[in-house]
């Protein structure tokens, strides 16, 4: 059985320098460089504050970045890294800037830091490069960053965009701490070196294979050490593929979901997979419900990587929302994962999208959901884990019904928990019931003042502004501040204007902003409000709600959801 407790402490300069015989080698089924500029400004801000703190009277001898997991080679001098790529290349990453800014000072002393700084900790003599990244990353990595001088090398992956924003990064962080004159700028340069090659320290845990470093990652998880669930579940998968060759098409499968998803989570993906198909988690984190299920079922890791590849090509059509993926699906489903941002959704969408129905029926259950989330978390502002369990519960669901009766099926079950237009009216005026988020502000007077403009000629959302009527920045016209700073938000004191006012013109008070929004405006939203209130408060404020409520109480209706 494994012990954790027999990892050793390791600085970086034991890793990559001479004291470790041979290579560090990424295996071919690790994921790509992934870091994104908070975590390298992280790394950063860590050493300064190392040290500063170590510069003072009993200040700490080193900084721990962590555990890292190794694996050696019996029969060739390399050491496996399992675990810690990030680290490790981050800290490569920031040797070569070293190594380039010492050069940059055209001294002959800094030409002596720079070729040291390569031959001791980027490079190895009789062995190559210290550190050497995975396929996808490996030439890109070896070009840009570890030889002494850069040679070409296009930048075609996310990861290699990655690679080289950390290092940008990391040149304009060390410039910031070097002082003008050559001579002190180096004495700076060696300072840094030797924190990074003598002080950061990582516990070092041997394992004889891959399948021992899965079950520490997996001690380390069940222990509070919480590592991300698509890495988990990646080495879980290159821990139980049968040979060298599955491994590699599991690798390719996950690397082009991690290339599709971009900056999006692969972590929501799986999980609302999974919630689409088996309903909400319980009492169990996602990656065991998802460990479990493969084992429980002998799924080969070959086929889960294939199943999750198709998953997230749909997943990624859904939140493209396209018109030529999608038709007129695409408007709803856009407005409710771009425009809303309600991601609840989106396992009941992939269910659907999953079953194979026409495109107008997934516009009809993408209007529902819409016309669903308005009334329930919107307007009426109710519990979103009360929403949430229905959605998944009908992602689940739906998948048992057969598909021509799916849209029915949908809509019968939001009707039992829609809250209908005497629940809504009924609602006080001055609760938190009619508050709206910005994105929720932006999407419905849109919609609105569509609606009031014309039956025929929709408004284009470019052509209109999101106004406040009692304004954010409010001038001294306003008398009533303290009593309309609640009410900013509110869906009585928004409207839309065809033209964004500027800043003095969108302070100023209410009279003035009548004026404008009678002369200037051809929106029947704005003119309305300008001719039924000649003072604007909170009794202002609670009317208007009133009279704009049964138009939009028309608008998210189940009867026409047309107009959404």
């Amino acid at each position: 059985m494994l012990d954790a407790y027999t990892a050793t402490g390791k600085s970086i300069g034991d890793l990559l320098g001479e004291s470790l015989k041979g290579q560090i080698v990424v295996p071919e089924f690790q994921r790509g460089y992934s870091w994104a500029k908070k975590h390298v400004e992280a790394f950063w801000k860590d050493i300064i504050r190392f040290k500063n703190e170590s510069q003072a009277p009993g200040g700490p001898d080193n900084h721990f970045l962590g555990p890292i997991v190794l694996m050696d080679d019996p029969g060739k001098p390399i050491t496996y890294l399992l675990d810690g790529q990030q680290r490790l290349a981050t800290a490569t990453i920031l040797f070569s800037v070293l190594r380039n800014l010492a050069k940059s000072l055209q001294t002959t002393e800094g030409d002596v830091f720079a070729h040291e700084t390569q031959i001791r900790y980027i490079t190895k003599e009789d062995y190559g490069y210290s550190l050497e990244l995975g396929d996808l990353d490996r030439e890109f990595f070896k070009a840009r960053i570890q030889s002494d001088s850069e040679k070409v090398a296009k930048d075609t992956l996310r990861s290699h965009r990655a690679i080289l924003k950390a290092r940008d990064v990391l040149l304009a962080s060390v410039r910031t701490v070097l002082p003008a004159d050559p001579a002190a700028a180096l004495k700076e340069l060696t300072t840094l070196r030797t924190i990074v090659r003598r002080d950061l320290k990582m516990a070092v845990i041997p394992v004889k294979s891959p399948r021992d470093a899965f079950r520490i990652f997996e001690t380390l998880n069940d222990r509070g050490l919480k590592l991300s669930v698509p890495d988990l579940l990646l080495n879980y998968l290159m821990g139980a593929a049968k040979d060298n060759s599955e491994r590699t098409s599991v690798r390719k499968y996950w690397d082009g979901m991690m290339e599709g998803m971009g900056k999006k989570d692969i972590h929501d993906f799986l999980r609302h997979v999974w919630i689409s198909q088996y309903g909400d988690l319980k009492n169990v984190d996602l990656f065991t419900a998802l460990k479990n299920n493969i084992e429980e079922k002998k799924i080969n890791s070959l086929d889960f990587a294939l199943a999750c590849s198709e998953e997230c090509n749909a997943y990624l059509t859904l939140l493209r929302a396209s018109k030529e993926e999608l038709g007129n699906a695409a408007k709803p489903i856009g407005s409710l994962v771009k425009e809303l941002g309600f991601d609840v959704t989106l396992p009941l969408l992939l269910s659907a999208y999953g079953l194979g129905l026409t495109q107008m029926e997934l516009e009809k259950i993408a209007r529902l959901l819409l016309i669903f989330v308005i009334r329930y978390s919107v307007l009426q502002g109710s519990d979103p884990s009360g929403m949430e369990t229905l959605f998944y519960s009908l992602a689940r669901d739906i998948r048992k019904e057969p598909k021509a009766k799916v849209p029915s099926f949908v809509k019968k079950a939001l009707e039992k928990k829609l809250p209908g237009n005497q629940q809504i009216e009924a609602l006080k005026l001055d609760s938190d019931a009619f508050v709206l988020e910005q994105e929720q502000a932006v999407y419905m007077m849109s919609r609105v003042a569509n609606y009031m403009q014309s039956k025929t000629k929709e408004l284009g959302l470019h052509e209109s502004n999101l106004e406040h009527v009692f304004p954010k920045n409010p001038s001294d016209a306003w008398k009533n501040t303290e009593n309309l700073k609640p009410y900013l938000w509110h869906l009585g004191n928004l409207t839309m204007l065809g033209k964004r006012l500027n800043g003095s013109a969108a302070n100023a008070g209410y009279e003035e902003k009548r004026a404008y929004y009678e002369k200037n405006t051809e929106l029947k939203i704005t003119q309305q409000l300008a001719k039924e209130h000649a003072s604007w408060d909170v009794a202002a404020i609670h009317k208007r709600t009133q009279d704009l409520l049964p138009t939009i109480l028309k608008i998210w209706d189940f009867k026409n959801p047309s107009y959404v």
